[in-house]
């Protein structure tokens, strides 16, 4: 990691947690919070973007923010006293990251007043440009990204029938969603013969997958 700015904060770490955190490397497209999980890490982006997402029960996803390092993730939800993450981060570069405990993070903001001070300024930033872009999220169904997942998944494959084995938990991970709405909208797609559904893995035929391109393509 050669990024200045990012030595620069690795550097204010007090010697009290010094041991206490790890700095990770995540690839691109990662999710790094899940919305609804609970808060078990705290983690401060150094190098990278990130994109914030929300899921709601009306089945649409809006992205309402990117977010640049020096980001702090987790931390408003901490301050407010609360236990899930309130919102899905998924990388848009590969991201470099401090990731610490959040008794570890607590106890160094309630030490360092510069450090409460640029978070204040982080958070108060955040809310600020979602506020003033508010009319401009984009939004779009869930089922439009699983759909992209799948055509794209078929596609990597020499194989008139591909079969996905991942199950439904890593499709959600990867894409950023519940496993509720995985379920969901597989039971969509399995009613409108687009894919094939058992219960350890999912199947595309060819057909299904121009069926599947025809979908993407009446959703955009």
């Amino acid at each position: 990691m050669q990024d200045k700015k990012a030595k620069e904060f690795i550097s204010k770490i007090p010697n009290t947690i010094k041991d206490k955190y790890k700095i990770r490397t995540f690839e691109k497209s990662k999710i790094i919070t899940l919305k609804g999980n609970d808060i078990e890490k705290i983690y401060i982006s150094l190098v990278g973007n990130m994109q914030v997402k929300n899921e709601f029960e009306n089945g649409f996803i809006y992205n309402f923010a990117q977010v640049s390092s020096i980001a702090y993730i987790g931390v408003m939800e901490v301050m407010a006293n609360e236990k899930l993450y309130s919102s899905t981060l998924q990388t848009t570069t590969e991201c470099t990251m401090i990731e610490m405990k959040v008794d570890d993070f607590v106890n160094w903001i309630n030490q360092d007043q510069s450090l409460a001070l640029d978070v204040l300024k982080f958070v108060s930033s955040s809310m600020y440009k979602q506020s003033l872009n508010n009319g401009e999220v984009l939004a779009y169904p869930a089922i439009y990204s699983l759909i992209n997942y799948l055509i794209d998944t078929y596609e990597n494959e020499d194989e008139e029938t591909v079969y996905i084995k991942k199950s439904r938990e890593e499709i959600g991970s990867i894409l950023g969603f519940s496993i509720r709405t995985i379920n969901r909208n597989l039971k969509i797609l399995k009613e409108d013969n687009l894919v094939d559904v058992e219960r350890k893995y999912i199947s595309i035929s060819k057909r299904q997958f121009e069926k599947l391109s025809n979908k993407l393509n009446s959703i955009k």
